[in-house]
């Protein structure tokens, strides 16, 4: 988009001009490198003094009557995904079959007529690509893969053998969905490998980051549910069952058989071990460690995974506990107590001796 007036982007948004409506706006900016014909979102009060004077605003009400000009909405973040759009660059969309991919004869549920097959990708037998589906290169879908409409894989994705997507899912370059889950049983002559015979479905309108891994379930499958949106570097074991409009942030991993019910926010480094379930709504603080089912519209953090008030507090004493270990001596000596701690220490026989 070469550019836009502010009175035409309001009415596109139905939002409020303040100021100059025949302003020109190229694009959208950040408080830190704002300009005069980028609009920059604020929702917090504090980022208008970064965003400068001169720079068109999106904000509260109450964000103009210092005169500034922009965009009024009493939702400013709601706002930005909209408004977004509008500057977002908009690529080719071809149609059909590189020269270079591979495509099986055999794979004979694909609408050519409104599917892209990119280069280097690879399509084996009994594979369905329904209308709309893209994908950008160097793509494996393998033996009796589905993929709903309007899905998008990006770059160097692996889809193995009968994994069935959903419709408008984005797949980012690098993740890979059924491979073999991790499962094996130690014998008196090694360990025996356990075949994984089920599968990987994903619903409709899931986004899985880049270099994600899903495995395959054991018995019956591994499930994604609607909606629900996966950061990059996400293991998910299997058999695990997550539901609808979830949010699993980056580095998560999820142990075989767990359950995360719809709703649940799963932080960064968050570790949850198998076979437990999550209630709906919960949320997971960042690096915490679900040992054990948590329950509906909790919020936990720390290791293993508490209330977050509990964790907190449990947090702040320990960083007194140099504190409180020489009160405690100070106290033993004062009721003379010899100080177990001293004994096996052996303070004597140094200051920097380790209780």
């Amino acid at each position: 988009m070469n550019g836009i007036t502010l009175a035409e982007l309001g009415k596109k948004l139905g939002l409020e001009v303040i100021g100059d409506g025949s302003r020109v706006i190229t694009g959208v900016t950040s408080p830190e490198d704002g300009r005069p014909d980028a609009l920059c979102v604020v929702w917090d009060a504090k980022n208008l003094k970064s965003a400068g004077f001169d720079v068109p605003i999106v904000g509260k009400p109450k964000f103009f009557e210092d005169g500034r000009s922009g965009l009024s909405s009493n939702d400013p973040k709601g706002t930005l995904p909209e408004l977004l759009g509008f500057f977002a660059p908009v690529y080719p969309k071809p149609t059909g079959v590189h020269p270079s991919a591979v495509v099986s004869v055999a794979a004979e549920g694909i609408a050519e007529d409104d599917v892209w097959i990119g280069p280097l990708c690879v399509i084996e037998p009994g594979a369905v690509l329904e209308p709309g589906v893209r994908l950008m290169g160097n793509v494996y879908v393998g033996y009796d893969v589905r993929l709903g409409s309007g899905t998008v894989v990006e770059p160097n994705v692996t889809l193995m053998a009968g994994i069935r997507v959903g419709s408008n899912c984005l797949l980012h370059a690098g993740c890979v969905l059924g491979c073999d889950g991790f499962g094996f049983l130690p014998s008196e002559t090694g360990i025996v490998k356990i075949p994984q015979i089920g599968s990987v479905v994903v619903g409709d309108n899931v986004e899985i980051g880049a270099c994600s891994t899903i495995d395959r379930g054991t018995i019956g499958d591994t499930v994604i549910g609607d909606g629900t949106k996966i950061d990059n570097h996400v293991q998910i074991g299997h058999n695990v069952r997550v539901g609808k409009h979830c949010i699993i942030c980056a580095m998560a991993g999820i142990a075989g058989s767990s359950v995360v019910e719809d709703g649940v926010t799963i932080s960064v480094q968050v570790g949850i071990t198998d076979h437990v379930r999550i209630g709906k709504g919960a949320i997971l603080a960042g690096r915490s460690g679900a040992t054990n089912d948590i329950p509906a519209g909790a919020v936990v953090s720390g290791f293993p995974a508490r209330a977050h008030n509990d964790a907190k507090r449990a947090q702040i004493l320990s960083t007194r506990l140099p504190e409180l270990y020489e009160r405690l001596k100070r106290l033993e000596r004062s009721i003379g107590l010899k100080s177990s701690h001293e004994d096996q220490a052996g303070e004597k026989t140094g200051k920097n001796a380790i209780p």
